[in-house]
């Protein structure tokens, strides 16, 4: 399957937020969006979800562009986090969870056995099952990215896009999502699509990164092309020194 996105552009109230840009996402991989504030990263995300139109340009997944999806059987095939997913009111894991089966029942249509089920192996996916019968309340923030995660899996999505899910995490949640993320791309075959800030974790564990400057696409390279310090300066203005651990380069600052 493959996704297109073909000289995108979407503006806020006449201020570009998204210009002129142009990716090709197809087989299965982990995708880091990475970039300043007000790149660009969460719209491009809404508007591969269809939370937002694009005021030009086409994206087209699986051969049809976005507006020719009926909204349920899009909903079927792409799964979206927003960053803020938390409902205003107590739920327990696993009814968070099989809400991501909505796309699959019918008007008045109930979740079944097998939906249930399928809540359950998602949580299962995400190292989760222990939550099922907790209520979110009672949970760690990164407890609760994975209940949310779960309920994006809950579909079978063959995309699924995530926005900034690493945020206000520790590090050591941040190291566990993320590899979360690269075995989610091995188990479902889906390829994932996320903004993030942290740009040695996303290094780690994404097969490619695509960096964003005020709108537009200002690299799209493997991850040891763009963690060089002198990349980082130009495209970040950051002063960065490369320190080699793991059989890799991470960038610490340069103080």
């Amino acid at each position: 399957m493959t996704l297109e996105l073909r000289n995108v552009a979407f503006a806020y109230d006449g201020t570009d937020a998204v210009r002129d840009f142009s990716a090709t996402f197809e087989g299965t991989q982990l995708v880091a969006l990475i970039g300043p504030n007000g790149s660009g990263k969460s719209t491009l995300l809404k508007l591969v979800a269809r939370v937002l139109a694009p005021a030009g340009g086409d994206i087209v997944w699986a051969g049809r562009r976005l507006d020719e999806w009926p909204a349920k059987e899009y909903a079927r095939e792409v799964g979206y986090l927003p960053q803020e997913p938390d409902p205003t009111f107590p739920m327990r894991a696993i009814d968070v969870v099989v809400s991501g089966r909505a796309p699959f029942l019918g008007r008045f249509g109930w979740e079944s056995s097998a939906d249930y089920d399928e809540a359950a192996r998602a949580l299962a996916t995400c190292d989760a099952s222990y939550l099922a019968e907790r209520y979110l309340d009672e949970m760690s923030g990164g407890e609760r990215k994975r209940v949310f995660l779960a309920r994006v899996l809950a579909g079978r999505p063959k995309l699924i896009v995530l926005d900034e899910p690493l945020a206000s995490l520790d590090i050591a949640h941040v190291q566990q999502f993320s590899a979360l993320l690269r075995d989610v791309v091995r188990t479902t075959g889906a390829t994932v699509i996320y903004a993030t800030h942290d740009l040695n974790w996303a290094a780690a564990y994404s097969d490619r990164m695509l960096v964003l400057q005020r709108g537009a696409l200002a690299l799209d390279a493997a991850p040891a092309e763009v963690m060089q310090p002198e990349r980082i300066r130009e495209l970040f203005g950051f002063e960065a020194e490369a320190v080699e651990a793991g059989g890799r380069a991470w960038l610490v600052p340069r103080v």
